[in-house]
């Protein structure tokens, strides 16, 4: 009996011991989430605005997803978004990567917020929420652990726009042997990285020492790509194609588990970009030789001869990049567009610098797609069909694969048609008022200038750092704007004033400049994205009464007095319009709580203008006694206020 004895008292001893070391571990954690809070940042916070209270996203909780070796990390849009979702709310999650995000825009040139205008076009009775929540750098592995925190947001539907980053990624190419031989072990990896002791030990150990880029003129792709060049029949790209199609059809499943319906989309590139890198770029003496000849002979349109060169060429190397591509230009320029679009694809997958996505990431989306049976939509066969010759090119690309305005309005609309034929809010019982979609025009779009010239400035600095060599852009808005509009757009992009203010600054220029239509269009751009702003709903229905745009202009006050009822300003200047109206009873209420809410001293011109609104409004009632006494109360603050002083006249005149 007593060996009995000793193995009970080991097990007991075992099992105390692991129970206090989990109670260890368990108020470790709690102790350390409580003194630092960012080592575990949540996906949103909450604030109030407007007296709404609302979830924003945290643009920096991708970090963990990062190195912390790794000078930039992406981050998402601080999209905003009910905490309380109505019920009249159709809310729609748009994830995915660079291009979903809006590369090279901020706000309402991207895909989702093109859908969002589409759509409250379509179903203005409808309260349509549209949430961008694509990102740089990010791919499926990411997207896939993320989207189980997005189903707390309560999504009536999600777009997918995602594959060209499969490769760079957290955790394609650079995944560790172990994750690659057993891919289970990456979401476990992000799961315990949501633990703030992981983190801590992460951060302060695993990962100790300073940034090896810090400093230097880093970006994001040679970040992501530390230049690992990727073969497209290699053993790494065969594992990185079957972990996005696991990753996908996994991420079909857990919305398709919750009822939640998903439009996927293929991603298309610009063919007619050269490639990043290719094995003839090694190649040396007469093999080198030539292809600079191919390159001269093309320029001067000897294409026979620049044909000639080339099929040498392939004989060295048929899935060169480089070869490829040369092959597909001079093709094209002899108008054989069918064969030179296949070769040009042929370079875009041979391209050893992996940033665009080679075909068998769109065959692997629509097959998969086919066997889930979810909406799979084109946007290269629709860049294609708008491209000239079929062949995707610069029409609609800034560069390698971020569409301009005009690409990502085309795929918007995509979306939008899928929608609409899937019947996803008319189910719901609510039917469009129109057919038509707006057309592509920055005012019907709430396109702001701001958000172009951004784009102009965002671009230009990607492509003039590497992979990219001699690539020049031509800008939308930036060549002709002034300095003062090329000041505040410089201070927006490097962060001296935030978005908000730049509109604000913007719209005032163009406000005093006569420029009325794009002051217009940069308030209803603000409204897109904050739609319950009292100020900004102020300042548009300022600018509309002096267009003599009153219906509008009256329901734009109306909004901003409902979401802030003691800012004074609104209610003062409706009422103004209320009482040229004839519609004093109304004019007397608002011009009393302005007056009510200004306190003594505060803003003095204010409240007499009140007053001598009051003033006018008893007058027109032909109460000429509460008239005299206001105008009194105005003058009292204002002794030189002309227009009180001839009132008070006119008063007294018609009260003999």
């Amino acid at each position: 009996m007593k060996p009995m004895t000793t193995l009970k008292k080991k097990i007991l001893f075992t099992i105390s011991s692991f129970l206090i070391f989990l109670l260890i571990t368990i108020g470790a954690e709690i102790g350390l989430r409580l003194l630092y809070p960012e080592l575990r940042p949540p996906l949103v916070t909450e604030v109030s605005y407007d007296g709404i209270h609302w979830y924003q996203i945290n643009r920096s909780f991708l970090k963990k997803y990062f190195s912390s070796h790794d000078y930039i990390v992406p981050e998402f849009k601080p999209s905003l978004f009910r905490k309380e979702k109505a019920p009249n709310t159709f809310r729609i999650l748009c994830i995915g990567e660079s291009s979903m995000f809006g590369v090279p825009y901020q706000m309402t040139s991207t895909i989702p917020g093109i859908v969002r205008k589409q759509l409250r076009h379509l179903y203005p009775g409808k309260e349509i929420e549209v949430i961008n929540l694509g990102a740089s750098a990010i791919n499926t592995n990411v997207i896939l652990d993320v989207s189980r925190e997005f189903l707390s947001f309560q999504p009536d539907l999600v777009l997918l726009y995602a594959g060209h980053n499969e490769f760079y990624g957290p955790d394609g190419l650079g995944a560790s042997f172990l994750e690659r031989q057993f891919p289970f072990l990456t979401p476990l990896k992000y799961s315990l990285r949501d633990l703030a002791i992981f983190e801590l030990l992460r951060s302060k150990l695993m990962d100790n020492g300073s940034r090896p880029n810090a400093g230097e003129d880093m970006t994001l792709m040679q970040q992501v790509s530390q230049n690992n060049k990727i073969p497209l029949h290699s053993q790494d790209a065969q594992r990185i194609f079957v972990r996005f199609e696991s990753n996908l059809k996994s991420l079909i499943e857990i919305y398709r588990a919750r009822h939640i319906p998903i439009v996927v989309s293929d991603v298309t590139s610009n063919l007619t970009f050269p490639p990043f890198s290719s094995a003839s770029d090694q190649w040396g003496g007469n093999e080198k030789k030539n292809l600079r000849d191919v390159e001269a002979l093309t320029a001067s349109g000897n294409f026979e001869e620049a044909l000639t060169a080339l099929h040498n060429a392939a004989a060295l190397d048929s899935s060169d990049a480089r070869v490829n591509y040369l092959l597909g230009t001079v093709l094209a320029a002899k108008g054989n567009f069918q064969e030179a679009k296949r070769y040009l694809v042929a370079a875009k997958d041979n391209d050893l610098l992996k940033f665009r996505a080679p075909a068998r990431i769109n065959a692997i989306i629509r097959e998969v797609c086919a066997r889930e049976h979810v909406p799979c939509i084109s946007s290269d066969s629709l860049f294609a069909s708008q491209s000239r010759n079929g062949i995707t090119g610069n029409e609609l690309f800034w560069e390698h694969l971020h569409p301009t305005p005009i690409g990502y309005y085309q795929i918007a609309n995509l979306y939008v048609r899928e929608i609409e034929k899937q019947k996803y809010l008319s189910s719901l019982g609510h039917e469009s008022c129109s057919t038509h979609l707006l057309p592509f025009d920055a005012d019907s779009l709430s396109i702001c200038w701001l958000d172009l010239a951004y784009g102009d400035i965002s671009i230009r600095n990607l492509t003039n750092k590497w992979p990219f060599s001699n690539y020049s852009v031509t800008p939308i808005v930036m060549a002709s704007a002034d300095a003062e509009l090329q000041r505040i757009a410089a201070e927006v992009y490097g962060q001296k004033i935030v978005w908000d203010m730049g509109c604000y600054e913007s719209a005032q220029y163009f406000w005093k400049k006569g420029r009325t239509r794009e002051a217009i269009t940069t308030y209803e751009a603000l409204l897109e994205d904050y739609p319950n702003n009292f100020y900004t709903h102020y300042l548009l229905a300022s600018i509309l009464t002096r267009q003599n745009m009153l219906d509008e202009a009256v329901r734009h006050y109306t909004i901003s007095i409902s979401s802030n009822p003691k800012y004074p300003y609104s209610r003062l200047e409706l009422a103004l319009i209320q009482i040229n109206m004839g519609q004093f009873d109304e004019a007397i209420g608002h011009l009393t709580k302005a007056a009510e809410f200004t306190a003594d001293g505060e803003n003095p011109l204010l409240k007499a203008n009140a007053y001598y609104g009051l003033a006018v409004a008893y007058a027109n009632r032909k109460e000429f006694q509460k008239a005299i006494s206001f105008v009194d109360a105005s003058l009292k603050i204002n002794p030189a206020y002309n227009d009180a002083l001839v009132l008070r006249s006119k008063i007294v005149a018609a009260a003999r």
